[in-house]
């Protein structure tokens, strides 16, 4: 299936979104996209004592978004919503974070094929493949520039194509090889093995995805979400970049992306 946006004038306004990364993979995931005074967090998987630490003005957030409910994404959605953070995710996945927590009005829902303004940012949920409650990945529109960013991470195939993305932060979890040559030594048993497949996204499922989009616009993309066992970096960034011909890096903590449109 295909997601259409609705195209809107680019303002005449230089960009200045910028992603920093504060963790990727099985430690945690949290991401802040950032575009001047206004800062959207991507994912939740830190204690919120570190999330804080990186952010200078609490004020200057003006939501999240959370993929799904495993710690290693939401291990702080509940407390930011607590702090008045208005914390988006998909009913099923609130339900399993929430428990028998009582509900907080900031506790917000994200729907496919449906949007929300955060401050700037316009933000469309789509479902993901992912053995979770109700996973989602977001398209992300700056209504000042409309650029455009994917965030899909923890699904292990993408089955709606996505034109006119500037920027993709994209799960990229392991290399198919390096996975059965880990059964074959017994470094892992079969059920990992199943699981991983029907889970998380391969090497070779992100070249396939990327194949079949339209990256006519795209200006960078960014792997994130590497197994620390199962994936090769440099492997991955090369593959990417040689069947793409765009800018690839692999996130790592504490790094600072820009997002540029004329990056040269």
């Amino acid at each position: 299936m295909l997601l259409r946006l609705r195209a809107i004038p680019t303002l005449n306004r230089d960009s200045d979104m910028r992603l920093k990364v504060l963790s990727t993979g099985s430690r945690g995931n949290c991401y802040l996209l950032q575009d001047g005074d206004e800062i959207l967090i991507l994912d939740a998987g830190l204690p919120i004592r570190r999330i804080m630490e990186a952010i200078d003005n609490p004020e200057e957030i003006v939501g999240c978004l959370i993929t799904h409910e495993h710690m290693d994404h939401a291990k702080a959605a509940y407390d930011l919503a607590k702090r008045g953070i208005k914390v988006y995710a998909s009913a099923g996945t609130w339900a399993a974070i929430q428990g028998d927590k009582p509900r907080l009005w900031s506790q917000c829902y994200a729907y496919k094929d449906w949007s929300v303004s955060l401050g700037r940012y316009q933000v469309f949920p789509f479902p993901t493949e992912h053995d979770a409650a109700e996973p989602m990945g977001f398209v992300i529109r700056n209504n000042a520039t409309n650029e455009k960013l994917l965030y899909a991470t923890d699904t292990f195939y993408l089955r709606r194509t996505f034109p006119g993305m500037h920027y993709w932060l994209v799960e990229c979890n392991y290399c198919e090889d390096q996975l059965d040559r880990m059964l074959y030594d017994g470094l892992i048993d079969i059920e990992l093995r199943n699981r991983l497949k029907k889970s998380h996204m391969s090497l070779g499922r992100l070249e396939e995805a990327l194949s079949l989009n339209d990256l006519t616009v795209t200006r960078k993309i960014i792997l994130c979400h590497l197994s620390d066992q199962r994936s090769d970096e440099r492997r991955m960034v090369k593959e990417i970049l040689e069947s793409t011909g765009i800018d690839t890096v692999a996130a790592d903590a504490q790094m600072e992306i820009p997002l540029e449109l004329a990056p040269f």
